[in-house]
């Protein structure tokens, strides 16, 4: 989906300014969060002090990957899934949970009382980035390093190998999403459910469309269709990407069509008396899907057949 040029602009914002700050090497402009996910899109946030010194070497870390991945093309965030080579870009309103966490940053949530922190429950941290009047927030998903965590760590002193405390903070080189100003960029595709809950959104889309699927009435048994869907986040994301691009009306105004591509296709799907698709089974859910988004199509060449599974590659 071609994206609107204001966004491209600003998503190259995001690359300059953090490529100033490595060049000018500015002090004390960062700070570094560690964030619980907790009930009804609420997090809860520590901010531990950062000396000068540490924030520079988490710049010099962090940067040169992040720089190296954002060369990568940007295309419009797909919940069905991203090329390898691609970086994805949302606009934050769009994902409700990137508020709640900014509020957690405000003086009234934000906890500096590190004793406070359970290391387990962490979920992901953010490094802030604040520069020439912008605000950059980089995340990464702590769940990386819950493995090491359950390792034994050690050191030589004396020529004898000593354990050392396990129950640590770690900040790898890797960045999951850049978030400034009105863009959103999305480097780890899963990232953007684990971290803001964006999950949540494909269950509301989904129940949008089973509505309109209700309301327009060409589907017999729709209850079993509804839960096999809302149980399938597979389905769930498909559907979210449907009704984003406003396929759903395209699907019913040519609903005549249908039992002839079903019948072209050989797709196993029957139909009642009153022409209503039956729905049986969780094996007839992609047919369906794929119906509805108007993935299936015939070459011009050899008039054959086929699906795609994003517009993109028909």
């Amino acid at each position: 989906m071609p994206m609107n040029e204001d966004l491209k602009t600003i998503a190259k914002d995001v690359i300059d300014l953090l490529r100033s700050v490595q060049d000018n090497s500015p002090d004390n402009v960062v700070r570094v969060f560690f964030s619980e996910k907790r009930a009804s899109e609420k997090y809860r946030t520590f901010m531990p002090q950062v000396s000068n010194e540490l924030q520079k070497k988490v710049l010099m870390l962090v940067l040169p990957p992040l720089f190296k991945a954002l060369e990568l093309p940007v295309v419009q965030y797909n919940p069905v899934g991203v090329l390898d080579e691609e970086n994805e870009l949302i606009i934050p309103t769009q994902v409700s949970s990137v508020e709640s966490f900014k509020e957690s940053l405000t003086p009234n949530y934000l906890i500096t009382e590190m004793n406070l922190i359970k290391i387990p429950k962490i979920n992901f941290y953010c490094i802030e980035v604040s520069y020439q009047g912008k605000d950059v927030y980089l995340f990464r998903q702590f769940t990386k390093m819950s493995r090491l965590r359950k390792g034994i760590l050690s050191q030589i002193v004396n020529d004898e190998l000593k354990e050392l405390n396990s129950d640590f903070l770690g900040i790898d080189e890797l960045t999951d999403m850049v978030l400034m100003d009105d863009v959103l960029l999305v480097i780890n595709h899963i990232s953007l459910e684990r971290i803001f809950n964006y999950r949540d959104k494909f269950q509301e889309m989904t129940n949008q469309a089973i509505g309109r699927i209700v309301v327009e009435g060409k589907m017999a048994n729709v209850e079993q269709f509804s839960e096999d869907c809302l149980n399938d986040v597979r389905i769930m994301k498909r559907l979210t990407d449907l009704m984003s691009k406003d396929r759903l009306p395209l699907f019913f105004d040519n609903y005549d069509r249908v039992p002839e591509i079903v019948s072209a296709l050989e797709l196993d799907i029957d139909f009642d008396d009153e022409g209503k698709m039956i729905y049986r089974d969780k094996s007839q859910l992609f047919h369906i899907i794929h119906l509805m988004s108007d993935a299936y199509f015939q070459s011009l060449l050899a008039a054959r057949y086929g699906g795609a599974e994003t517009e993109g590659t028909i």
